[in-house]
C-alpha cells in the first residue's frame, strides 16, 4: 500500500499545476538527501531498451546520483510490462523514481523529470541510449572545477542499424546557429535549466535540444567537449532524429528556430545567410534526389506489372492452369490411370 501511495504522489506531482506544498512534501519524504547529478530518462514505447539505459547508469563509477524515469504515456503493452517490472524491483530503491504522465512529447517529458529531480547537475538520457561508466564522474569534475562552464558534452559511439564514432567539433557559437553540434545527452547545471525555462514543449517533432542550447549560449555559458565517446547512441530507422532530418521536417524546424531567435540570427547575418543558403540548397537537392529515386522505382514497378500481365494472358499460362486442374483430378485415381494422365500431360506440354 505504501508503494502505491508513493507512485500516486509521483503522478500528481508530474501535472502542470502541482502545488508548491505538495512538491516540498515530496522532496522531504521521498528523497531527503540531495544527489550531485540527476539522470532523467523519458520513455515512450521504448521498453525493450529501457533496462539497458538504466543499467548503464547503475554501473557508473559515480554513485552520487538519482534516476528519474518518466513514462510519457506509453501505450505499448511490452513497455507497460517493463514499467510494472521496474516498479516492483525498485519500489524501495532510494535512487530510482518512476513517474507516469500523459503523453506530451519528449521536451515536456524531460521538463517533467527535471522538475521532480534535485541534483545540482542534470543529464537527459533517452531510453534507447546508454552512457559510458566514466561519463558522470568526468562531467561532474569539469563542472565543479570550471564555474563558467555550463554544459559538458562528448563524442558518441553509435550502434544498432549502423556502427561507428560520431565526432562533434569544439563548440562554436556561430556554427550552433546553423546546425546542432551538441548532443542532447549532455550534462548541464540545474541553474541553466531554470534560467532558460526548460525545453520548448511546442517542439514535439525534434530539435528541442538544439533550440535549448541556443538559449543557453545566449545566456553566456561556456560549453566543454570531452574528446572521447561518453555515450552510446542507438541508430533506428524509426527514431525521432530520422524523422526530423527528413528534408521537409528539417526546413520547418529550422524556420521555427530562426523565428524564435531572430535577434541573434540578425546579429550574425553576414555569416548565417551564405551558410544557410548552402544548407537549404543541400536540403532541396536531397529532396530532388529522393523524388528521382521514387520515380525510378515507380518505373520499375510499372515494368514488372506489365510483365506479369503479359504472363497472365499468355497461352503458356492458360495451359499451365489446365495442367494444374488435371493434376488435381488425377490424384485420387489408381496408378494405371495416373500413368495415362501423366503421359497426356507430357504430350500437351510438348505441344504448347
Amino acid at each position: 500500500m505504501e508503494n502505491f501511495f508513493k507512485l500516486y504522489v509521483w503522478r500528481l506531482l508530474c501535472k502542470a499545476e502541482t502545488s508548491e506544498k505538495s512538491h516540498d512534501r515530496y522532496e522531504a519524504e521521498m528523497r531527503p538527501s540531495i544527489p550531485k547529478i540527476s539522470v532523467v530518462i523519458p520513455c515512450y514505447n521504448h521498453g525493450e531498451f529501457l533496462k539497458d539505459a538504466l543499467q548503464s547508469v547503475l554501473v557508473s563509477d559515480s554513485q552520487d546520483h538519482e534516476i528519474i524515469i518518466v513514462n510519457d504515456g506509453s501505450t505499448d503493452p511490452d513497455t507497460l510490462a517493463v514499467f510494472r517490472e521496474l516498479e516492483q524491483a525498485f519500489s524501495d530503491h532510494p535512487k530510482i523514481h518512476i513517474v507516469h504522465r500523459e503523453n506530451a512529447g519528449l521536451a515536456a517529458a524531460r521538463n517533467c523529470g527535471i522538475h521532480l529531480s534535485r541534483g545540482e547537475y542534470l543529464l537527459p538520457l533517452d531510453a534507447d541510449n546508454k552512457i559510458r561508466p566514466h561519463y558522470l564522474s568526468r562531467a561532474i569534475e569539469i563542472l565543479d572545477n570550471h564555474p563558467d562552464v555550463g554544459v559538458v558534452y562528448s563524442h558518441a559511439r553509435f550502434f544498432g542499424e549502423k556502427e561507428g564514432i560520431w565526432r562533434f567539433p569544439q563548440f562554436d557559437p556561430q556554427r550552433l546557429l546553423l546546425y546542432n553540434h551538441v548532443e542532447a545527452c549532455s550534462v548541464c547545471r540545474r541553474q541553466i535549466w531554470a534560467d532558460c525555462g526548460g525545453y520548448d514543449p511546442e517542439m514535439k517533432t525534434g530539435y528541442e535540444d538544439w533550440e535549448f542550447w541556443i538559449r543557453v549560449m545566449k545566456k553566456g555559458w561556456l560549453f566543454h567537449l570531452i574528446d572521447e565517446p561518453m555515450f552510446d547512441y542507438r541508430v533506428r530507422n524509426d527514431s525521432m532524429i530520422s524523422s526530423c532530418n527528413m528534408p521537409e521536417n528539417r526546413l520547418k524546424l529550422i524556420r521555427y528556430i530562426c523565428h524564435k531567435h531572430r535577434d541573434i540570427y540578425v546579429e550574425n547575418l553576414e555569416y548565417v545567410i551564405p551558410e544557410m543558403n548552402l544548407a537549404i540548397l543541400h536540403q532541396e537537392h536531397r529532396v530532388w534526389e529522393r523524388d528521382a529515386r521514387i520515380r525510378r522505382l515507380e518505373g520499375i514497378i510499372g515494368e514488372k506489372d506489365e510483365a506479369l500481365r503479359n504472363i497472365y494472358h499468355s497461352r503458356g499460362w492458360k495451359l499451365l492452369l489446365i495442367l494444374y486442374k488435371i493434376r488435381d483430378m488425377i490424384i485420387p485415381l489408381n496408378s494405371r490411370r495416373r500413368d495415362i494422365a501423366a503421359n497426356l500431360i507430357r504430350f500437351l506440354w510438348r505441344r504448347a
